[in-house]
Order: structure tokens, then C-alpha cells, then sequence
């Protein structure tokens, strides 16, 4: 028996001899029966227009087909395909865009439909549908020289996702929906030459509709943090004997978010800051910088 090398414990494993065990696969008498085949396709075709009703209004449609073709997994050693099913679905898009003020203020909403492939079927043997997800969201958008913001509000709803059956063990049913509400803000500044000021900060409100007792109106943990901001500013000198010289300063927020959320149990991970910085020199054939991550290490 070998020893093992305690200092070294992935010796055993990167000095493994194909050599060695050769013999073994050579063997006819030795019959491999665990080997498997699958074949999946999927197919696809869209179309997708945006009208110049007025010099004002835009107005934007398309819709996409999917057809998505499983033909299961072959099982030599019982000569038998399992798992096989197909599934089709449409996903439509609609948007409009309203200059209030021509390429100064303007008003935008949309509409969108995705889906995603389901294998798997319940407890009667009815195929799983796929996902749908649906997407709502409207907002303003500002472009005033030096300054451009964007504030949008959204509202997306998933269905037919698919959850633990109550009356089934080693079972699942497919009528879990998860609701996801929330804003978004953005703001880009240009207020002298030379500065630029990044700015966002978004706000999501998610939780279970319909589901297990245990997490039923509750935030997945899939979700993240419910807070989010972030904020930078850059300056580089453009004229002068330093012309080149610049910084760049700024970071992220987290709010709290849970890895773990029941009714029985929650473990979740603080709200974190994390600040960054950096010195640059910019010239045409060469730039210099300095970097410095999460400054208050917090």
C-alpha cells in the first residue's frame, strides 16, 4: 500500500498510471454495461420589428419560438430509452418609447416572456411544462448635457416552477409562482471636464407566492440582497504639466441577504461596503497605475 504524504496529499492522485490499470479494460471477460446516450435539440426562430410611428414614438414587437426535442437516455445493457419529451413555447416582446421632450426626456415601457426547459414529470406521469416568466416595466430616461438618469420600476412573475409533492415522497408538483418587485436608479454626471460620477441604487422585493409551508411568502435565497448601491467618480486632469494624472474612487453596498430562509430556520449574511481606489498616469504610448481593493476591509 502506498503511504500518504500528508505535506503533499494530491500526490496519490496527479502520480495515477493509466498503465496500471490497462489490463483491466482489455479484459473480455470484463463487460462495462453503465454506459449511456442522450440526445437533445433545440430549435429556434423569431422575428422582431421597431416602428417610427412619429418623430416622438417608438414602438417596438417580436416574437420567438422555441421547440425543445429530448429523445430521453438510451440504456444498452436493457435496450430501453427513459426521459424522453418534448416541449414548444412562444415568448412575445412589446415596447414603446415617448420623447416628452425631444432627446431630453423621455418615457419608456415594455413587456417581455421568457421560458426554460422542465425535465421530469409528477407523480401521474404528466410531463413538466416549462417556465414561464413575465416581465412588466415601465420608467422615465433624462439626458440634460451633463447629466443622464434612468428610473425604471419592474415587475416580473415566474410560474410553473416546480416544488416537493406533499403527498408524493421522491415526487414533485408544478405550481410554485415567485413574485419579484422592485426599482432601479441610475445617474451618470459629467460636471466639469475631466470628472465623471457613476451613481446607482436598486431596490428588489421578492418572495414565494405559492410553495412549501416552509418558505411560503418568503425571499428565496436565490434573490440576493433585497438593497443594493453603488457610487463612483473618476477625475483626470486634462490640461497642464500633469495632464494625464487622474483617480478613480468609489464603491458597493449589500444589504443583508439570507442563505438559508424558513419558517424554521434562517441563516442569513450581513450587510457589507466594500471601497476601492486607484492612481493612474495616462499617456498616449504608456499608462501607469496603482490599485487598492476594499479599503476598509469591512
Amino acid at each position: 500500500m502506498p503511504v500518504m504524504d500528508y505535506k503533499k496529499p494530491g500526490d496519490a492522485y496527479n502520480n495515477f498510471n493509466i498503465n496500471k490499470v490497462a489490463p483491466m479494460f482489455a479484459d473480455p471477460k470484463i463487460k462495462f454495461t453503465n454506459y449511456v446516450s442522450t440526445n437533445e435539440n433545440t430549435y429556434s426562430a423569431y422575428v422582431s420589428d421597431v416602428l417610427n410611428v412619429t418623430d416622438k414614438l417608438l414602438v417596438m414587437g417580436g416574437i420567438r419560438v422555441d421547440r425543445y426535442e429530448n429523445e430521453g437516455t438510451y440504456y444498452p445493457s436493457k435496450d430501453s430509452i427513459a426521459g424522453n419529451y418534448n416541449q414548444t413555447a412562444f415568448s412575445p416582446k412589446f415596447g414603446m418609447v415617448y420623447q416628452i421632450m425631444k432627446d431630453r426626456i423621455s418615457v419608456f415601457g415594455n413587456y417581455m416572456n421568457g421560458f426554460s426547459n422542465v425535465s421530469g414529470s409528477d407523480f401521474n406521469g404528466n410531463t413538466f411544462k416549462p417556465n414561464q416568466a413575465n416581465q412588466y416595466e415601465g420608467g422615465f430616461k433624462f439626458d440634460l448635457n451633463k447629466i443622464s438618469a434612468t428610473l425604471s420600476y419592474y415587475d416580473i412573475q415566474v410560474t410553473n416552477i416546480t416544488r416537493d409533492d406533499p403527498d408524493h415522497i421522491n415526487y414533485s408538483i408544478q405550481d410554485r409562482t415567485q413574485v419579484s418587485k422592485g426599482f432601479e436608479a441610475e445617474l451618470i454626471a459629467n460636471p466639469i471636464s475631466g470628472l465623471n460620477i457613476v451613481a446607482g441604487y436598486t431596490y428588489n422585493d421578492s418572495k414565494f407566492e405559492k410553495s412549501n409551508a416552509n418558505v411560503q411568502g418568503l425571499r428565496p435565497t436565490t434573490a440576493g440582497s433585497p438593497r443594493t448601491a453603488n457610487l463612483w467618480a473618476s477625475y483626470r486632469i486634462v490640461n497642464g504639466p500633469a495632464q494625464g494624472l487622474g483617480f478613480v474612487f468609489g464603491g458597493i453596498y449589500g444589504s443583508e441577504y439570507y442563505q438559508t430562509n424558513t419558517t424554521t430556520f434562517k441563516f442569513s449574511i450581513p450587510s457589507y461596503t466594500v471601497l476601492d481606489a486607484s492612481l493612474f498616469y495616462d499617456q498616449p504610448k504608456y499608462r501607469l497605475g496603482i490599485k487598492v481593493d476594499n479599503l476598509t476591509n469591512i
